[in-house]
């Protein structure tokens, strides 16, 4: 944990986590997976303690009194003692009894940048024969992030391994207002909005720990957030030397989700063909150019997807919280992408989140427009301007001419190495957060100026960034003409200009 009044960080339990959380600015942890999984624990604990939070009076009672009740935490802790027992035998805490597994696996199959068995080495070369034990609160951390995030794949019983929860989707964790110093008591209670959007079907709604038996390998429905919070998606015992060292995982498939019955509130929708699917980071690309769908105006929600039901709630309550519309809040963004059973990159970001565009449709129409502008001058002008280059610098042929399927091959080849993109889009990105923060606090009537300014410096960057990668290819004529075929479909959008009549005399 890192603490408000300074100091180095520090590990802590939960019970130290919720009753001092008022003191402790954010939880964090060198694995983003782990980081967003711990967040959702601490949030379903905390649901759990204080079960009325779903009412918006007592919300903002709490939200009040800056703090959690430490007597109600030290009460459902004594109640739930053996619970959260990491060797219990019979309810290990993040673990089960019995996983059917004959032999245990290293301890490196938890971690998804250890190089285990025949993963890729994401971040971690060591080998699986170098074993190295860890400490019990290393494991429970370890628990907790394969429960959320294993990824599936692999032969299991009585089904092959799943997906858990946190896999396919990009996360978003309110902070809290984006120039003042947060705290994770105010994270946790801005993260259980009292809206039944975010609790989803509280109705028989518990964590795994209150279960009456351990999680049994069967797919089910699941309806609450507690349970998606602490949703056991493999069976687990760990396995210790003589020291207490953790050294080994028995592991096995756990308990599948057949059917999410309410959005994740942390999660932002876009409207597809087959319904909606949760936004997602990408290689190609950044997380800002999906900033319209997680910031998606309320009024056209339905219509391309919505925001997470965090963000909307934050935005309809705003002023009750006794802030400005105008006011800006920061969310850390968490998740992976992923190749069905293969990491591909993990990521944790920072985006600034603006109340005043969820609930203005001008202003949100306006970010949609400005991002719709960027793609536009990418695919059309950019774009093509790198492959008029690129088919007169290898082909000799002009822009636009029928070419063969080798001819096509070897330009595309050009292109993709010029890689005019990784000069454009975080240029970009590095100006959107001030223009962003125009689009929300302007008067309506300037949102057009801004766009306009946007448009200028998106047409800036494009040239800059087509120079950039193209400039040293000037020494030959051929290259000079290349460049100027290139500029010209940058500015005009094609090479063949038509020609005005001639005036008669």
């Amino acid at each position: 944990m890192r603490w408000r009044g300074g100091g180095p960080p520090t590990d802590v339990g939960l019970h130290e986590a919720l009753t001092r959380a008022h003191e402790i600015e954010e939880l964090a942890t060198d694995n983003p997976l782990e980081t967003i999984a711990l967040n959702r624990l601490l949030a379903a604990l905390t649901a759990s303690v204080f079960p009325e939070l779903t009412d918006e009076s007592d919300w903002f009672d709490r939200w009040q009194e800056g703090a959690f009740d430490a007597a109600r935490c030290e009460a459902y802790f004594a109640q739930h003692t053996d619970r959260f027992d990491l060797l219990s035998p019979t309810r290990p805490f993040y673990g089960h009894p019995d996983t059917e597994a004959k032999d245990p696996s290293p301890i490196t199959r938890l971690f998804h940048a250890a190089a285990s068995g025949n993963n890729a080495a994401l971040f971690s070369h060591d080998l699986d024969a170098e074993n190295q034990p860890l400490t019990l609160a290393q494991a429970a951390r370890a628990l907790v992030c394969t429960q959320a995030a294993a990824l599936g794949g692999g032969v299991a019983k009585p089904f092959n391994l799943c997906h858990g929860p946190l896999v396919g989707g990009a996360y978003f964790w309110l902070r809290g207002v984006a120039d003042e110093r947060p705290s994770l008591f105010r994270a946790l209670l801005l993260n259980l909005a009292p809206d039944s959007g975010v609790w989803g079907n509280t109705e028989g709604d518990h964590p795994a720990w209150e279960a009456d038996e351990p999680p049994l390998p069967k797919k089910r429905d699941v309806g609450g957030i507690r349970e998606l919070f602490t949703f056991q998606s493999r069976r687990l015992q760990v396995v210790l030397n003589e020291e207490q060292g953790v050294t080994g995982v028995r592991y096995n498939q756990g308990s599948k989700v057949e059917n999410l019955l309410f959005d994740d509130p942390h999660l932002a929708y876009l409207a597809g063909n087959e319904g909606l699917y949760p936004l997602r980071f990408s290689t190609a690309r950044a997380l800002w150019q999906g900033s319209a769908a997680y910031m998606m105006n309320i009024e056209k929600k339905g219509e391309g997807g919505h925001a997470p039901k965090t963000f909307e709630w934050l935005a309809n309550n705003v002023e009750e919280l006794d802030l400005d519309r105008r006011v800006a809040f920061a969310a850390d963004v968490f998740g992976m992408v992923n190749d069905k059973a293969k990491v591909e990159l993990w990521r944790q970001e920072r985006v600034t989140v603006y109340p005043q565009i969820i609930t203005e449709e001008g202003r949100w129409l306006t970010l949609r427009d400005i991002i719709e502008d960027a793609r536009k001058i990418r695919d059309f002008r950019l774009r093509e301007a790198t492959r008029a280059f690129a088919t007169r610098a290898r082909l000799n042929k002009p822009w636009g001419i029928r070419l063969s399927d080798v001819e096509r091959g070897e330009r595309d080849a050009f292109v993709q190495a010029l890689d005019t993109d990784a000069r454009y889009w975080p240029v970009l990105g590095q100006q959107f957060d001030r223009i962003l923060a125009r689009i929300a606090t302007v008067p309506t009537d300037d949102l057009g100026a801004v766009r306009k300014e946007w448009q200028t410096m998106i047409k800036k960057v494009a040239k800059a960034a087509l120079h950039g990668v193209l400039d040293h290819y000037k020494p030959s004529d051929s290259a000079w003409q290349a460049l100027a075929e290139a500029e010209t479909v940058l500015n005009t959008g094609t090479l063949y200009l038509k020609s005005k009549k001639t005036e008669p005399v």
